[in-house]
């Protein structure tokens, strides 16, 4: 199964046991499919990185921090939207997490409007790039089956030449070549 029928999934890691629970129920509750995890490492272990989604991540955590685990996701090219949570966040923090790519950064405990929100943003951002993705690589694919002469006309009409033109400078490219 392609990984755009998957159905997405919200991960939630914290090392807190009742945040990850109180936060899957209210996404559930939401339409959400919820997998938590009480590391990052059990994370980085367990993940199904095929299905889309996002990951609502703290960012102080016994072990790997949320922010290392941030580092590592960015490091393994993950598509998947960061919101951050954190009782401990300041602005510098929170614009270090962003600039590094994070989705949103939340004071815990977030409104659960205000989260519900970003994660049906985040979640569609990442269905959406993961389609393009898709139909980018199909469309490289597809290219790659194509002769030397029909790219070497692709190229000509990439770049705004009309039949005609590209009939000529083929024609040219012919009779100096042979």
């Amino acid at each position: 199964m392609s990984n755009q029928m998957l159905s997405p999934v919200v991960r939630i890691v914290d090392d807190d046991a009742s945040v990850c629970e109180s936060q899957s129920f209210f996404l559930q509750l939401a339409g959400f499919r919820t997998r938590s995890f009480s590391s990052a490492e059990d994370f980085l272990r367990d993940d199904d990185a095929e299905a889309p989604g996002c990951i609502i991540l703290d960012v102080r955590m016994g072990g790997m921090t949320g922010i290392e685990l941030q580092q590592e996701l960015n490091r393994r090219g993950s598509d998947l939207p960061i919101i951050f949570l954190s009782a401990h966040g300041d602005i510098e923090m929170a614009m270090s997490c962003v600039e590094a790519g994070a989705f949103n950064f939340l004071v815990k405990p977030p409104e659960p409007e205000k989260l519900q929100s970003l994660v049906t943003k985040a979640v569609e951002k990442n269905r959406m790039e993961r389609r393009q993705k898709a139909h980018a690589l199909n469309l490289k694919r597809l290219f790659d089956t194509l002769t030397t002469a029909e790219k070497n006309i692709s190229y000509q009409l990439a770049k705004g030449l009309s039949n005609p033109q590209i009939a000529k400078l083929l024609g040219n490219l012919c009779t100096k070549g042979g």
